[in-house]
């Protein structure tokens, strides 16, 4: 069977909302083929540098806060809170450089295990005509493209797409575009191994 996914699948898995992710990346080459547009990689870097602003004025209100609390040194509590200020801003720029670890890991992980779906002219001009069609902006229109144009060649397979984005892919028309692609659609990874086991071929 082969398995679409796209950015937001990636930025949840990264950031831990997605306990089965890792379960999906180590599942056997020969019965899971995943594959995945090019341009997600690119978009999944651009997502955590807004994380890194995110981040980082997290850290300047905390700093804003830690001086003014620190004028009233003299009292116990503003001390206790003083600390805690303090610790809070140290966890913060620790999760920061987790979650960049986290990011180069799995972007390493789903370099080696999945297929890289290039962009092609054909995919770029289907993206013009699903955005005009639909209410995809352009960046996931040429996503959607981009799993066309690659499935198109995959019929004899069983063929999912796995996404976080369901705003923009698990509404009409796109999603009865996807099924009608021979594509079924899941917004759970949790969900799609369940589809995966109970598809996969008898022995």
């Amino acid at each position: 069977m082969l398995i679409y996914f796209e950015t937001n699948w990636i930025i949840g898995a990264v950031v831990g909302q997605d306990p089965r992710a890792d379960e999906l990346l180590a599942s056997s080459v020969t019965e899971v083929e995943l594959a995945i547009p090019s341009a997600c990689l690119m978009e999944a870097v651009s997502a955590f540098d807004w994380k890194r602003i995110e981040r980082n004025q997290l850290a300047s209100e905390l700093e804003r806060q830690l001086k003014q609390v620190r004028r009233s040194n003299q009292l116990l509590l503003a001390q206790q809170l003083t600390a805690q200020l303090i610790q809070a801003n140290i966890t913060n720029a620790k999760l920061l450089d987790e979650l960049f670890q986290r990011l180069d890991d799995f972007l390493t992980r789903v370099a080696r295990r999945a297929e890289l779906i290039p962009i092609s002219t054909a995919a770029v001009e289907h993206m013009v005509q699903l955005h005009r069609d639909t209410d995809l902006d352009r960046d996931d229109a040429l996503i959607l493209a981009c799993i066309f144009s690659h499935s198109t060649g995959q019929t004899s397979v069983p063929r999912a797409f796995l996404t976080g984005n369901v705003r923009d892919f698990d509404v009409e028309p796109v999603k009865t575009m996807i099924e009608g692609a021979g594509i079924k659609l899941f917004s759970s990874t949790d969900r799609l191994l369940q589809w995966a086991a109970a598809n996969r071929p008898s022995s």
